[in-house]
């Protein structure tokens, strides 16, 4: 008799805990993933409403043992995408915030495509031409984990932050860069749309300076200054930004 009442408590108890444990699930289940997207482009657009509907399928988890780290796996998966943040409102709902990364740089690939980076040199696909992004030449770049790095490139992006700053779309004023190294010097050479030329001799800890320096004198020209000059800066051995313009040649 005592036996039977021991397994009769014990079936209870497993049954209380099954239904405590449908309760909480029914409680703690999600029911709408909130996603907010920020995008720049058709594709990034196109891209975001299909990635909702995936995003969808984590309708009908718990919320309670749902890992946002898969969510956000999810998301950047595809390398257009960052995830701003991502966090679970109780006791339903999913929310997570989302950008596109910025188109910036193009690099020609071996198959006569072009690799394209965004801002931060993230590598986000490949396109057909080079049009429409900075055409970067020279700069000996290779791609690990996603991300592009090489000699000179994070010289570069302190350039391309410093003219953003001055720019705003850097893309529309820049055509492309390249990097020489001719003897003892290391030159980047930035080509602007309207014919102008960009020189930074040397670039090294204060490029960002340097950029910014030439840029501004950029802006100063007139329309017709920027078809045929270029600027040249240099550091002097007192250490001041030297900025020199002359006829292209």
């Amino acid at each position: 008799m005592k036996q039977k009442t021991i397994i009769t408590t014990i079936i209870a108890f497993v049954l209380l805990v099954a239904v405590i444990a449908a309760g909480v699930n029914a409680i703690f289940t999600v029911t709408y993933v909130r996603a907010t997207f920020r995008t720049y482009t058709e594709r990034g657009a196109a891209a975001a409403e299909s990635l909702k509907e995936e995003l969808n399928g984590y309708i009908n988890r718990s919320s309670v043992f749902l890992n946002l780290d898969d969510v956000r796996a999810t998301v950047e998966a595809d390398p257009r995408f960052e995830v701003v943040s991502v966090a679970k409102e109780y006791p339903e709902t999913v929310v997570v915030e989302v950008v596109e990364r910025r188109e910036a740089f193009a690099v020609a690939a071996e198959d006569g495509t072009y690799t394209v980076l965004d801002e931060e040199g993230w590598a986000l696909g490949s396109s057909q031409t080079a049009e429409g992004y900075i055409l970067l030449e020279d700069f000996s770049l290779t791609v690990q984990d996603g991300r592009a790095g090489g000699e000179k490139f994070d010289l570069l992006l302190q350039a391309y932050n410093a003219m953003r700053e001055l720019l705003g779309e850097v893309r529309a004023n820049v055509l492309s860069v390249a990097y020489q190294s001719p003897a003892d010097w290391t030159l980047f050479r930035i080509q602007m749309r309207e014919g102008a030329e960009i020189v930074l001799l040397n670039p090294a800890d204060r490029t960002g300076e340097m950029a910014a320096a030439a840029t501004q004198r950029y802006l100063d020209m007139t329309d017709a200054e920027r078809i045929l000059q270029t600027i040249t800066v240099t550091l002097t051995t007192e250490g001041e930004i030297a900025v020199d313009v002359g006829n292209v040649p």
